[in-house]
């Protein structure tokens, strides 16, 4: 992880509403999104923004923006790494 990466990381931590207790699961704690009970966002949460972000997008303009989930931004930034000449085991 570069120094840039773990700053924005710790800026997201200092900035986000400060949880009554901080989670811990699995013995991790610092996580870097809560949801509205102070739990860890987990992919379903992601998923359900992106759905919602997907449809205003819609509602507004006529060129229509396809489905975009997660997952599919995961595989996009590996494939763009890939291409950029990164090693693909780093990737993992």
């Amino acid at each position: 992880m570069t120094d840039d990466v773990y700053q924005c990381f710790q800026r997201i931590i200092a900035n986000r509403p400060k949880p009554k207790t901080e989670p811990m699961i699995g013995g991790r704690c610092g996580f870097l999104y809560l949801d509205k009970d102070g739990k860890p966002m987990v992919a379903l949460h992601w998923e359900h923004y992106f759905k919602h972000i997907c449809q205003k997008y819609n509602s507004i303009y006529k060129v229509q923006m396809p489905k975009v989930t997660p997952h599919v931004c995961r595989h996009t930034f590996c494939s763009n790494m890939a291409k950029s000449g990164m090693n693909p085991k780093t990737l993992i």
